[in-house]
């Protein structure tokens, strides 16, 4: 368990009667609460945006890249999406790509994955 204090993690001292005590092991809760400590549950991390290998993307597409590249053409996109090393679920352009496929590419997307090497 976390405790914290006047914004401070707890360190394993604790100040009983003016004088600093060093905790061995799992100090109860009750004597934390006693002393002024809060238990403390740190915030879950937001993961990090999803991102799309472009590649993965083509190759999924298979014959269907065609026209998927046709519509990128035509809504001014194309040059970004060459241009880009991967696709970001949070960028602006491709929210609004994301936005307009139906659940089935959405799922596709999934074996879509940009892998760092």
């Amino acid at each position: 368990m976390l405790w914290i204090k006047d914004g401070k993690l707890f360190d394993g001292k604790l100040e009983i009667n003016g004088r600093t005590s060093f905790v061995a092991g799992e100090p109860s809760p009750d004597l934390m609460r006693s002393l002024g400590w809060e238990e403390y549950i740190p915030p879950t991390p937001i993961p990090p945006p999803k991102r799309y290998s472009k590649l993965k993307i083509i190759r999924a597409l298979g014959e269907g890249w065609a026209e998927k590249k046709t519509a990128l053409e035509e809504a001014g996109l194309l040059d970004l999406f060459m241009a880009a090393q991967y696709l970001a679920e949070d960028d602006p352009a491709f929210a609004a790509v994301y936005a307009s496929l139906t659940d089935e590419e959405k799922a596709e997307l999934e074996n879509c994955l940009y892998e760092d090497n």
